[in-house]
Parts: structure tokens; sequence; C-alpha cells
């Protein structure tokens, strides 16, 4: 039987939160609650990649394991490994200073699952097509790779690119930020070791 260690992290039940002087329209309702924190960690380093590449690729993914850890070291040597890959493949011209975000979730099945999304410079890549390829292949040992699908015109399906000078730039960051902040959501949390995390966020700074 799963076992749930209690979080000490705040929750928020409204539409809206307050972050920077900014009014973030999240995931969120008086049913629907999210940890603030985790939010707004994502919205800073999404803001600080706009900040460093001006065009930011936003990927979102979810990775399922095979077998229950109480842990979260697979997930942890699978991004850092991954992200040692993408500075060596020349086709990204040697990409780094790449964020990450990650949530650990398990309600029903016998195993968690990670929603992940990754923050790429998007002067040296545009598409995530490769890149899921990459992913799924390195993740085969694990588990499960499942990738949001694009099923009508308004689906942004599983990335977001963001452009600083393009018109629309506020609202496709306002797009990513609520899609971002579902990963927030206190729903699913906590089934865990005590020392792990229900979460992980990078620490670039500008």
């Amino acid at each position: 039987m799963l076992t749930k260690t209690k979080s000490r992290m705040k929750e928020h039940y409204n539409c809206f939160h307050k972050y920077n002087d900014e009014d973030l329209f999240i995931f969120s309702n008086e049913k629907l609650g999210v940890f603030p924190v985790i939010v707004e960690k994502s919205v800073e380093q999404l803001d600080i990649c706009l900040a460093k590449f001006g065009r930011v690729l936003v990927v979102r993914f979810d990775l399922s394991l095979d077998e229950y850890s109480g842990d979260n070291h697979t997930i942890s040597v699978f991004l850092n490994r991954l992200k040692e890959k993408l500075f060596k493949l020349k086709k990204y011209r040697r990409i780094k200073d790449i964020g990450h975000e990650w949530v650990r979730e398990q309600e029903e099945s016998k195993q968690q699952h990670y929603h992940v999304a990754l923050f790429l410079d998007g002067n040296k890549i545009q598409h995530p097509s490769a890149l899921l390829q990459l992913i799924k292949a390195k993740w085969y040992k694990h588990g499960r790779l499942w990738i949001p699908k694009k099923k009508h015109v308004d689906d942004d399906g599983c990335f977001y690119f963001i452009d600083k000078k393009k018109k629309d730039f506020k609202e496709q960051r306002g797009k990513v930020i609520y899609r971002l902040s579902y990963l927030g959501k206190t729903r699913g949390k906590g089934y865990k070791d005590i020392q792990a995390k229900n979460y992980s966020v990078s620490r670039l700074s500008k």
C-alpha cells in the first residue's frame, strides 16, 4: 500500500498567482491546488532562458518507469546524461545551458511517473522531433515515453517556440506558463521516500 509523505510546501487555490508583480494565469481553481514554489521556479527558469537566448524551445513530455523507486536517481542521472549528449552533438552546435523541470507523481499505478519540461536555446534547435527520438531511445530501458499530441489547430501539442522579437511573444509566454503550472498541481505528489523530492528545477542563472 502506498504511503504518502506530507508536504511542507504552501498550497494555492486560485487561477491567478502573483509573482514578481505579475498576475500569472495558472492551472488552478478553488478545488484544484498547486504548489506556488514549483510554478515560480519554472517561470524563473523560463525567463532566464529567454533573457539568455531571446528564442526558447520548450518541450513537454512524460516519463514512466517499469518498476517503482522511492528515490529519483534514475531520472536525475538520465537528464544529466541527456544534457551531456546534446552538448556533444554537432547538429545542435554544442547546445548548453539547458533548463529543466520535472515533477514526480503517482496516483492509481504501482509506479511513479514524471512530467518533464525542457527549456532549450531556440537559436540552435527549433523543433523537438529528433530530440524526442533520442529521449525515447535512451529511456527505453527504464520505461515509456509519452508525448502530448497536437489534435486540433488550437492545441499546442508537445512544444512551444517563443521568440522575444515576435508580436505574439507575451501570448506565447502566457501559454507556456499556464502549461507549466499544471506540473505544480498538488494531486498525485508525495508518494516517495521521505528524503526524495517531489520536483526538480534547473538552476540556470542570468
